[in-house]
């Protein structure tokens, strides 16, 4: 069982907002879509759910075509919940009432109901409004009602978006273990990386329309396929360049480049990758430092390099103090940038 998003693209007009996109989620699978806003996210999710009709390519769920090759399965007739990103909760609708939309003539409509109030702790919450809801008793309430319907795949386009930031890491927790249990192929829209990591058994990373990779946080963690994969991790920073015969020069020294070919290069530095010491010839001077607990986020002007870099301390330096790197290869993925 699973859904599937084959080969999908689609304008609007001039511009191409999906290109040759394909993405797929198993029963019981959590899918994170990572990019930045307008990179074509929103729109792959409204193609899947049937709320944009498909110009290319092909969108089944459990081997039944949905979209593509002349079918256009209606968004009400398909077996997808779709959470927004506002929640869409209807004003003059109860709780109870909100979550049972949908649910007409349905035999075990009162059941079903009642088991999602129960799973996602809105009991005692029925005869509210959404106004009288906090955020997070917004977003169940609106997550209840996908998953009343029984769905066989369920979207959620940045179900966090409108929740503060300390509410939403403990909202997302108790999210995945939830649709866990639920058991529903997911697919969840995010730009928040540590959100895609906290959440995601694997992570499609998308970029203007295209998915230019697709892994488990696991295997980006340890063999990255692309710059997006390597820097999504916190405390990533990256260093432009040029490479030339195997390796890229830098201010912080030559990195490995060997087969990626002459032309402009990225270097990204992941967190721990500089180990920064006192040294009065060193290229780095300190420009700022701040406690980030339980050591110290240092900020380098480096000689030759436009922007600063970050190195960790366990304590404070004084600023304008000299200091030299050395680098940990482990914690270091050249790309071309071709």
């Amino acid at each position: 069982m699973s859904l599937v998003l084959r080969n999908i693209s689609h304008r609007f007009g001039p511009v191409v907002a999906v290109k040759e996109a394909d993405l797929s989620a198993a029963a019981g699978e959590i899918v994170c879509l990572f990019g930045p806003s307008g990179c074509g996210k929103t729109t792959l999710l409204r193609i899947a759910a049937g709320l944009e009709r498909a110009q290319a390519g092909e969108v089944t769920l459990n081997g039944a075509c949905l979209a593509g090759n002349g079918v256009h399965t209606p968004p009400e007739k398909r077996p997808i919940g779709f959470v927004f990103q506002d929640y869409v909760l209807f004003p003059h609708m109860t709780v109870r009432e909100n979550v049972a939309f949908g649910l007409a003539g349905v035999k075990n409509a009162r059941q079903r109901i009642a088991d999602q109030l129960e799973a996602l702790d809105l009991e005692g919450l029925e005869k509210r409004y959404p106004h009288e809801l906090s955020g997070g008793q917004q977003q169940r309430t609106a997550l209840a009602r996908a998953l009343a319907r029984k769905p066989q795949a369920l979207l959620l386009d940045e179900p966090f978006a409108s929740i503060d930031a300390t509410l939403r890491r403990r909202l997302r927790e108790e999210l995945r273990l939830l649709l866990k249990e639920q058991g529903a192929a997911v697919v969840l829209i995010t730009h928040d990386p540590e959100e895609a990591l906290a959440l995601g058994d694997r992570i499609a990373l998308m970029r203007a329309g295209r998915i230019i990779e697709t892994a488990s946080p696991e295997n980006l963690f340890n063999n990255p396929a692309t710059r997006d994969g390597a820097s999504i991790f916190p405390g990533a920073q990256t260093i432009e360049g040029a490479i030339k015969d195997g390796g890229m020069d830098t201010p912080l020294g030559r990195f490995d480049a060997a087969g990626l070919g002459d032309g402009p290069g990225v270097v990204v530095l992941r967190d721990g990758a500089l180990r920064a010491t006192a040294s009065a010839a060193g290229r780095a001077r300190v420009a700022d430092a701040r406690f980030a607990g339980p050591g110290w986020t240092v900020l380098f002007a480096v000689d030759g390099l436009a922007a600063p870099v970050r190195a960790g301390m366990e304590t404070a330096p004084a600023i304008g103090a000299r200091f030299a790197f050395t680098v940990q290869p482990s914690c270091v993925f050249v790309y071309s940038n071709q």
